[in-house]
């Protein structure tokens, strides 16, 4: 889980049928609210009934090379430049480590730090039972005190980072330890998604010297964790390593069985659109396939014909992040609505996935695409260069200059930079940039690293950017459209939009107890963002396209059903018989056998799928 799933343990819907207790008179006519039961009254429940994660035979032991584009900017969980390249990693065995989390098939809500909760009727207040078992990387015990100070540091003004400190006091009004592993925490209102909202990671109080120049002393501070690896080497340039806790404390508990089987993680530093090449000179186990013309023409090296690895394109049912091209709402000509639907309409998808994608991929629409929150009304804009026309006109874009860019009439030039990380992207946008030409609009692209143009998107420091976010079952808008977030930045409001009417939809989404009212909410918010028209959405797939070496093992399902990146649940293992058999018929030259099947649709998420 990361910064942006913030309080979703990647759930669906969840019922609001919980009666909300009602407060009980006083003489004067007052209420109060209901009394708490005492620690040892507490309703507590539990789900050990649901499926095991991983496969429980798996290999314990080994190294997986995987890898990043960009070197850590830094090695804290909070603060500036705390969302580059790294923080999945990073936040995999931190944040990641909530009180609950939800199964990844059932959806069920299964115990993670915590063995048991209890949800009190006033939809509010919410008790958690810690493992007594859970222990830090350094050896400490992981106590409800971890939790307080998780949420007082949030809440700090010296994390200088304004997405936790809007969150904590939106979200929280109090987080008790009843005593060393009961947690107690009292939202703000009423929610109709207590154990989503009122979840909380923990941060070792222990560890962490929490002062005003925290976030310089702590840049390069590897984090104490929960969870079963820490970070024991980093080399600036080339690599973190992450090593096995040795007897790490969940090993054997119920659904951590079968996950997190490696000794060794190793996070190489590598070119962006190297991957390929690393992963054929054995340099890193396994990669994700993101580009189709990759996956159509260069997957078919001696490797795969051979059985010495595997392709596979595995079928996942995840919501989709805002991902697309951002138009700063500072920028003067994408303050003009027609300036910005003209973008819009000088978009051509159906070329981009034709020529370059090989009909792969889906245009998305909606900033909620995948969740019940997705308005179903809404289609993407289309191709249409006479409408984009219309609207560079009302923009009093009426001439063309002596090299074909529209000027308005004061000689402003319809000119502006897209600024992207990934050079794997780079042939779509030169496409782009040639049809926006022809329309009289100039598009410059400026290549940056992933971590620099990511960055310069939360500074707002951008024309136009490139960039995705990834998602959780339950859509969070504040952090993108609250208005909360215009005067500041460092956060996921990377456009600067929000308005009176958009804040109160959000917070009717986040506060009303009724499902139609929050429907209700979210269509017309996600109406509106499209219609303001400074987000032009890209593309999807339902599937994740995998190479890995025979040595890396996967469970019969490869990928449990709500997996949306490499991070999020470790099944896989490595088995040393099959890495020396490997070695042995690579130096031989001899085949293991093709592996003819690619596509695995285990849970029948597209059966039908190109």
């Amino acid at each position: 889980m990361n910064r942006f799933l913030l309080g979703c343990l990647a759930a669906w819907l969840i019922p609001t049928s919980l009666a909300l207790a009602q407060p009980a008179p006083t003489a004067d006519g007052a209420t109060t609210a209901p009394l708490a039961p005492p620690p040892g009254e507490i309703p507590w429940v539990t789900n050990l009934d649901d499926p095991p994660i991983g496969s429980l035979e798996a290999i314990k032991g080994g190294t997986f090379n995987t890898f990043m584009y960009d070197y850590p900017l830094t090695f804290r969980l909070m603060g500036p430049n705390s969302n580059d390249a790294f923080a999945a990693w990073n936040r995999a065995y931190t944040m990641s480590f909530t009180l609950l989390q939800r199964h990844p098939v059932t959806d069920n809500y299964i115990p993670w730090m915590a063995s048991h909760w209890a949800v009190m009727p006033d939809n509010r207040t919410v008790y958690y039972k810690l493992r007594p078992e859970a222990r830090w990387t350094d050896g400490e015990p992981v106590t409800a005190d971890d939790y307080v100070f998780a949420w007082e540091m949030m809440g700090s003004e010296a994390i200088v980072d304004p997405f936790y400190n809007e969150y904590v006091a939106t979200y929280f009004e109090s987080v008790e330890a009843l005593d060393d592993l009961t947690l107690k925490v009292v939202g703000k209102q009423p929610s109709w998604r207590p154990l989503d909202d009122y979840a909380l990671f923990p941060m070792p109080r222990h560890a962490i010297d929490l002062g005003p120049d925290w976030v310089q002393r702590a840049n390069n501070t590897f984090q104490v964790a929960a969870g079963p690896y820490r970070v024991t080497e980093a080399i600036t340039g080339k690599h973190v390593v992450f090593d096995k806790v040795p007897g790490w404390w969940g090993a054997d508990l119920d659904y951590f069985r079968g996950l997190y089987n490696v000794d060794r993680i190793v996070v190489h530093v590598i070119p962006d659109g190297r991957e390929l090449d690393y992963f054929k000179q054995q340099q890193i186990d396994m990669t994700l396939v993101a580009s189709a013309r990759i996956w159509a023409e260069e997957t078919d090296f001696p490797a795969i014909q051979n059985g010495w690895a595997h392709k596979k394109r595995v079928f996942v049912d995840t919501p989709q992040g805002i991902y697309g091209l951002h138009m700063n709402l500072q920028f003067p000509l994408f303050a003009n609505k027609d300036f910005r639907k003209a973008m819009q309409y000088l978009f051509d998808f159906d070329t981009l996935n034709k020529n370059l994608m090989y009909d792969a991929y889906f245009r998305i629409a909606s900033a909620f695409e995948g969740t019940p929150y997705a308005n179903p009304e809404l289609k993407p804009y289309p191709f249409d260069p006479r409408k984009a026309r219309e609207h560079l006109v009302k923009a009093g874009f009426t001439q063309r200059g002596p090299d074909g860019i529209l000027v308005d009439d004061q000689g402003r030039r319809a000119s502006f930079t897209v600024i992207f990380g990934g050079e794997t992207i780079e042939r779509h946008l030169t496409v782009l940039r040639e049809i926006y030409k022809r329309a009289g609009v100039e598009m410059n692209l400026q290549l940056m690293d992933g971590a620099t143009a990511f960055n310069r998107g939360l500074e707002r420091k951008y024309e136009m950017t490139l960039t995705g976010r990834t998602a959780g079952f339950y859509p969070e808008p504040k952090q993108y459209f609250h208005s909360t977030f215009v005067e500041s930045t460092n956060n996921n409001n990377i456009w600067g939009f929000g308005s009176p009417e958009t804040d109160q939809l959000i917070e009717t989404y986040m506060f009303d107890m009724d499902l139609q009212h929050r429907l209700d909410a979210m269509h017309r918010l996600d109406a509106i963002v499209h219609d303001e028209a400074f987000y032009i959405p890209f593309w999807t797939a339902p599937y994740l396209r995998l190479l890995y070496w025979d040595y890396v093992v996967w469970p019969e399902f490869i990928l449990p059903k709500r997996t949306e990146s490499s991070t999020d649940w470790q099944v896989f293992w490595i088995d040393p018989a099959r890495k020396s058999a490997l070695q042995q018929a690579m130096q031989a030259g001899q085949t293991l056998g093709r592996d003819e099947i690619v596509d695995v649709d285990y849970y029948g998420v597209m059966p039908d799928a190109p």
